[in-house]
């Protein structure tokens, strides 16, 4: 069975449709964030499922889960803002399960890989999350399996998960390091061989020489079986070594150690001499096993490297792209709007003076600008009137620059029914929409308005201060 696979076939492309309107983002990067998001949080569900006591929580949550209408991902858009918060409820506690506080790490990954704002890319993860468990859970219940067989099925995606994972995306997975550990376990495997060849040879010659070679045929042995553990060991330290990128020759001090012993008994008689010949070239094998791990290691960490750097790049360029795309959309100016526009006066910090500040920046960094002074009455979605002139603001700059086009999302706090907090936030982004509309004279098209509730919280909502900054409006230029 090929999760990535259907996913990729049943889900991707009918979310990535409906998840863009909603966020008000390209189809095309949320399809692309989807081809990130899924190998990651699929493995990152291998490595919570890889031992019994892990899995059996995983185990755990797809039993609580309600996979009720999800076949149907147009109807949960469609029906409005409680079925898609319900949907992003569900993705929060499989996203608590799988990655605890470590979440924020794979949203910047998201974002940065796609060209999501941030708040979309954790939005869009915690839609996807709860398609990835019902189709595990599907199989689960299907086919009847305990802890052990979720372990074998989810062990069998691993090579998908590895050929799908974006650049970057495999922090904390520790089945990437499986070549690694199979470098060790060959050199592990190699060195008890070889142990055991030596036992088996003192042991021939003890029989042959009796008496007194009998008991330096059990003395080599005895060396032997050390020799072999100690090999053995220094096979698993090769596979740490390997995964760590180094250190590895340190482990052959204690193979040096046996082939001083093994020439010790080699100046009592000449079965100590074979022995110690035959030490001395495992010990030799063992070297050249780890010297090759550790030259592997030091080729991968340089791939490793180069991957790094053409990421590195890659977003760059991106970067630049999305600039020199914003700046084409500036760069069609009605010049009366201009003129009115140089002599409006903008409070420090509100969204007109970030945005222009972002213009005359050269369109560098966040294209993503927050409303400072904006308040509406108490539970509802009127823009208080003292407060309207940044809306106003914002739209003598869209006046100017008739080809941008902007996403209004609303915000809310924790407190209260989530499914009202979400219909609130998007009441008052269209309320936002409604006043560039009606008295800034924008064109509806240019705005697409949503509401999130309380995603994506920027502030603490256990305090007063960190409620009242989540209560927030955001708007991104969408070009």
């Amino acid at each position: 069975m090929d999760l990535l696979g259907m996913l990729k076939d049943q889900v991707s492309g009918t979310l990535a449709g409906q998840a863009s309107k909603f966020l008000g983002e390209s189809e095309s990067s949320v399809g692309k964030a989807l081809g990130g998001i899924f190998p990651a949080l699929l493995g990152s569900t291998i490595e919570s499922a890889k031992d019994e006591g892990g899995a059996g929580k995983v185990l755990d949550l797809l039993k609580g889960m309600d996979s009720g209408g999800m076949d149907d991902i147009a109807g949960i858009f469609g029906g409005g803002a409680s079925g898609v918060s319900k949907l992003m409820n569900q993705g929060s506690g499989v996203l608590n399960l799988l990655l605890g506080n470590k979440s924020g790490g794979m949203i910047d990954n998201i974002a940065k890989f796609a060209g999501l704002r941030g708040s979309s890319a954790s939005s869009l993860i915690k839609m996807a999350a709860p398609f990835l468990m019902k189709m595990i859970g599907s199989h689960v219940m299907k086919n009847k399996l305990g802890a052990s067989g979720l372990m074998d099925f989810l062990g069998g995606q691993k090579s998908a998960v590895k050929s799908a994972m974006p650049s970057g995306f495999a922090s904390g997975l520790s089945f990437f390091g499986d070549a690694a550990d199979k470098v060790g376990d060959v050199a592990k495997g190699a060195a008890n061989m070889a142990g055991g060849a030596v036992k088996g040879a003192a042991d021939m010659a003890g029989g042959a020489v009796k008496g007194a070679a009998g008991v330096v045929g059990d003395a080599a042995g005895a060396v032997g079986n050390a020799a072999g553990n100690v090999a053995g060991a220094a096979g698993d330290a090769a596979g740490t070594a390997a995964k760590a990128g180094g250190g590895l020759l340190k482990w052959l001090l204690p193979i040096v150690a046996i082939l001083a012993i093994a020439s010790y008994f080699g100046l009592k008689n000449p079965v100590g001499d074979k022995v110690a010949d035959v030490t001395g070239n495992v010990v030799d094998k063992a070297g050249e096993v780890a010297g090759d791990a550790a030259g592997a290691v030091g080729n991968a960490a340089g791939a490793v490297a180069d991957v790094a750097g053409d990421a590195a790049g890659a977003v760059g360029d991106a970067a630049g792209k999305m600039g020199d795309m914003i700046g084409g959309a500036f760069s069609n100016i009605n010049e009366a709007a201009k003129g009115a526009l140089d002599k409006i006066t903008f409070a420090a910090g509100s969204a007109g003076s970030q945005m222009m500040d972002y213009v005359k920046g050269g369109f560098k960094g966040d294209a993503n600008f927050t409303f400072r002074g904006l308040t509406f009455a108490t539970g509802s979605a009127n823009i208080d009137a003292a407060t309207a002139a940044e809306v106003d603001n914002v739209a003598a700059i869209l006046k100017a620059y008739p080809d941008v086009k902007v996403a209004v999302t609303g915000y809310t706090d924790s407190t209260g029914d989530a499914g009202k907090n979400v219909k609130l936030s998007k009441d008052r982004a269209d309320a936002v929409k409604t006043r560039l509309v009606t008295n800034g004279g924008i064109a509806a098209n240019r705005i697409v308005s949503n509401g999130l509730g309380s995603a994506n919280p920027v502030g603490d909502n256990a305090t007063p201060e960190g409620r009242k900054a989540n209560r927030r409006i955001e708007m991104k230029i969408m070009k």
